[in-house]
């Protein structure tokens, strides 16, 4: 089925970021599947997911051209569609929050997805309980599937005293002394509790390893992940 949104989604890609290819990073798609939305359009349940990605967007005007295309922060102005109102305007408490442009792999043993390229801000992405200080990323690999799917936004926070207590049982994206960044689940390790911790993932297909502390360079706590439902 085709939409007759595709050029204000273009429009909008062009208004929001640096490039079409900026644009749909921040919403968690591929380049090819942007191209699809300008060519054919998209449904409600797209515009919605851009709607909470950048809340200052009129959805009357997304999926239909009318009015402006940025909303008016004031809740009572002329958009009060139930469309609208589902808009991250409601929530009181998000904060918006950098997104670097890095990747953080699941595989223990994989290369990141993301390498020798600078470490600009792609967009900034709203998040609920965020603080200062937090960043969000992009989980690529399937080692942390079906909890974290390959595309998904995970919001970050820094752990600086992990060599003290590192919280077993959390997920944290943990960056090695050789560049790599990695998506685990932290256990304690109970043969060398001092030296190493265990990785666990949540693909079944893939096994729990041990990782040296020795390895480890820095560690960021996964405070929330916005999965990419595919639209």
């Amino acid at each position: 089925m085709r939409y007759d949104n595709g050029k204000r989604i273009k429009e909008l890609a062009l208004y929001k970021a640096s490039s079409q290819r900026a644009f749909a990073l921040s919403l968690g798609v591929s380049t090819q599947v942007f191209a699809n939305w300008v060519s054919r359009g998209v449904g409600p349940a797209t515009l919605l997911k851009i709607c909470e990605v950048y809340p200052d967007v009129n959805f009357e005007w997304l999926s239909k051209g009318e009015g402006n295309m940025l909303l008016s922060k004031n809740k009572d102005s002329q958009n009060t569609s139930d469309a609208t109102d589902i808009n991250i305007w409601d929530k009181n408490d998000y904060r918006l929050v950098p997104q670097i442009n890095i990747d953080s792999v699941g595989g223990l043993h994989s290369g990141n997805a993301i390498t020798d390229e600078p470490q600009y801000v792609v967009k900034m992405v709203p998040f609920v309980g965020a603080r200062d200080g937090d960043v969000c990323i992009t989980e690529s690999g399937e080692s942390m599937s079906p909890t974290i799917p390959p595309g998904a936004l995970l919001l970050l926070r820094n752990v600086p005293d992990w060599r003290e207590y590192f919280g077993y049982g959390n997920i944290f994206v943990i960056v090695l002394r050789d560049g790599r960044r990695i998506t685990k689940e932290v256990q304690r390790y109970s043969e060398n509790p001092k030296e190493y911790v265990l990785c666990h993932s949540h693909n079944p297909n893939v096994q729990d390893e041990e990782l040296p502390k020795s390895m480890i360079l820095a560690v960021w706590k996964v405070v929330k992940v916005l999965i990419d439902k595919g639209y």
